[in-house]
């Protein structure tokens, strides 16, 4: 139990990864790593689902949903678990209008210019942007969007 809270005092850490932690060390065996996953739950130290409403917090605008549930599933996240805080978040609110502001972060960031490259390039960066998880209609919107606003900054 003290080697487990002094492990997540540092950070929060998912129940697969403390288990993996523990294992790895040779020094724990199964039953007693059980134990200690019980208590750690029980007394609301350990929480998957806490972890991934953080992690989703934390890369909300940032990153696509795609993308962190990815996130969470290498970090040993439970698919159950996952589904379940990705529905809370999406009936919370404006899950897609955050996308977008992710998915129009990262355009500007990947053009760098400040217009939009020629026909190839964004064909490059189409692909890209769903490499990253991203739903096709959303990235059309968005590119749809940055050529606007670039044609208009064009033409003021």
């Amino acid at each position: 139990r003290e080697r487990c809270l002094y492990l997540i005092t540092a950070s929060e850490k998912t129940e697969s990864r403390l288990r993996e932690k523990l294992r790895r060390s040779g020094k724990y065996d199964a039953e007693i790593i059980d134990e200690t996953m019980n208590f750690l739950k029980e007394y609301g130290y350990l929480d998957d689902r806490r972890y991934a409403r953080q992690l989703i917090a934390y890369y909300e605008g940032t990153k696509s949903l795609r993308e962190i549930e990815q996130k969470l599933c290498q970090r040993g996240v439970s698919r159950q678990d996952i589904r379940e805080v990705l529905a809370e978040y999406r009936a919370e609110g404006d899950s897609e209008e955050t996308e977008l502001a992710a998915l129009r972060h990262l355009i500007r960031k990947k053009c760098r210019r400040q217009e939009m490259p020629d026909e190839a390039a964004r064909r490059r960066l189409f692909a890209a942007l769903l490499r990253k998880g991203f739903s096709y209609e959303l990235v059309e919107r968005a590119l749809r969007l940055e050529l606007e606003q670039d044609a208009s900054a064009n033409y003021e």
